[in-house]
């Protein structure tokens, strides 16, 4: 409950609006993984390749989340009382508890996935600081602690990064698009440049970090996904637009350009574009992807399934490293350092053999994840609900 500046009067708080494509996004952003991930333990198949570019999808969460908060904070700055503090609560309650939970899971049971999945990204053991630092969000600053705690949780890492410095972006970006494209075009140049300063840093400070370690942190931490979020800034921007809106309501235009942004982005993921890295192309195509489907015109891709995917896809994310772990075990195959996929030795073979992986792990996620979402996710949500609205009646009192 707010005040008004004129009359002591209570103004009913309420959310702001939920976006279904926003969940068909995150949706197809978890099967983009999943299938990454799952294409990975199978030897080739014909559309393996593909299949392995399914890292983007963590791009794509990027994207869904900078359009969501960009929409969050511009409707919770006419309600909230203090809506930059209330933003970091609603954060704090939403990731940390499911996050800590993870934590504690995988390093009670760390045999449920195969071993060298963990202990790759820190070849010399890890130390007890490496647990402060990853309660703490601060894992995505050091290559050791990047990805060693919970799998994938390089991603949270980022995420919450980004969250730290997103009220500051909004202010100077949330009511400015072409500040937006200025600040994406120069994207490209901070890029290259971001290249030189990793190298620098290695050379005076990292020297001893591994090859393969150090190009996964400096390819994925929060500064080289910095302009992944300022194109979700600008997405978010180009949505807001009533002639976008209008086009994304025509069937026929929006199904057209599905299409072409499809194809594009099958050639970029099979080539390279020069100068400009192409990782930034496709998540130019990714966000205009999104634009396409915004409109609710694509039944096949915005329907109740992969929509209830999305619904969950924070809990699906961390628990399908499990998911996985327990598919390979029920299947009898045993990967290890040096074998980190199975080749049956026939192309058509691998190919059921992923199908068999990712159907059963599809199914043992979806299942988790409505448990974890419904006994720590929603109950995280609504305390951190309650705690902001017994500060605004507390302010409202006063």
């Amino acid at each position: 409950m707010i005040l008004n500046r004129n009359k002591v009067k209570p103004v009913k708080m309420t959310e702001p609006s939920h976006f279904a494509y926003i969940d068909t996004v995150r949706g197809v952003a978890f099967l983009a993984v999943l299938a990454f991930h799952s294409a990975l333990t199978v030897g080739h198949f014909f559309g393996r390749g593909i299949l392995t570019q399914g890292g983007y999808g963590v791009q794509l969460f990027f994207l869904a989340s900078a359009i969501t908060l960009c929409h969050s904070m511009a409707a919770r700055q006419k309600i909230d009382k203090n809506p930059i503090f209330y933003f970091y609560l609603r954060r704090l309650f939403r990731i940390a508890p499911l996050f800590w939970i993870a934590m504690v899971f995988y390093w009670t049971f760390p045999n449920v996935m195969p071993t060298f999945w963990h202990s790759q990204w820190a070849p010399s053991g890890v130390h007890p600081s490496y647990f402060i630092l990853t309660t703490l969000f601060l894992h995505g600053w050091y290559p050791y602690t990047f990805n060693s705690i919970v799998p994938g949780g390089w991603s949270i890492a980022v995420e919450m990064t980004f969250y730290v410095f997103f009220p500051l972006i909004f202010h100077f970006l949330g009511i400015s698009p072409k500040k937006t494209a200025v600040f994406v075009l120069f994207g490209i140049f901070y890029i290259k440049i971001l290249g030189y300063a990793d190298s620098w840093l290695r050379y005076h400070f990292f020297s001893e970090i591994p090859d393969r370690i150090w190009e996964f942190f400096t390819n994925l931490w929060f500064p080289s996904q910095l302009p992944v979020f300022l194109i979700g800034f600008l997405a978010y921007h180009i949505l807001c637009n009533d002639s976008v809106k209008s086009l994304a309501k025509n069937r026929f235009w929006v199904g057209c350009l599905l299409f072409f942004l499809a194809m594009t982005l099958l050639s970029l993921l099979r080539g390279n574009s020069g100068f400009v890295p192409s990782c930034f192309f496709v998540v130019l195509t990714l966000a205009g992807i999104i634009i396409a489907i915004s409109g609710g015109q694509l039944p096949f891709l915005v329907n109740p399934f992969i929509c209830y995917i999305g619904k969950i896809s924070y809990s699906c994310y961390l628990v399908h490293f499990a998911a996985l772990g327990i598919t390979l075990k029920l299947l009898g195959i045993h990967l290890t350092a040096d074998l980190t996929f199975l080749d049956t030795g026939h192309s058509f073979s691998n190919l059921l053999l992923f199908a068999k992986i990712i159907t059963i792990t599809l199914i043992l996620t979806v299942i988790i994840s409505t448990i974890t979402l419904r006994l720590v996710e929603n109950p995280g949500i609504a305390l951190g609900r309650k705690i902001i609205q017994r500060l605004n009646s507390s302010s409202t009192n006063k």
